[in-house]
């Protein structure tokens, strides 16, 4: 019985967290998590982090370009000096989540189609 009240509780707060975060985008607030790479987040907004844009641009430039895998794509930006967020170096799968991201707006939240 315990465990039907806690998973209830859990599906409650979750769907408190959802709700305040929509309302918060409606008065144009940024309350998603940690910014993506590219991205800072000012006074409740999200502002383009110059240099990581920088990055941003060099990693589509090397995969439009010269087409190469996140794996060589990443292997490159560490070579270039270019950080990640963080941690000491790339990911294929960090770079293959920033490239995802085809435009130059700040990521907004999505909403499930159910």
């Amino acid at each position: 019985m315990m465990g039907v009240f806690a998973q209830l509780e859990r599906s409650m707060i979750a769907a408190r967290l959802r709700h305040g975060r929509r309302e918060k985008a409606t008065q144009g607030g940024y309350a998603y998590g940690a910014p993506p790479y590219g991205w800072r987040a000012h006074q409740k907004e999200l502002a383009p982090e110059e240099p990581e844009q920088a990055g941003r641009a060099r990693a589509r430039q090397l995969r439009d370009e010269d087409e190469l895998s996140y794996r060589e794509i990443a292997a490159a930006l560490d070579a270039e000096g270019i950080r990640p967020k963080r941690g000491e170096r790339w990911h294929p799968e960090t770079v293959r989540r920033m490239l995802a991201n085809t435009t130059d707006c700040p990521p907004t939240l999505r909403r499930r189609t159910s």
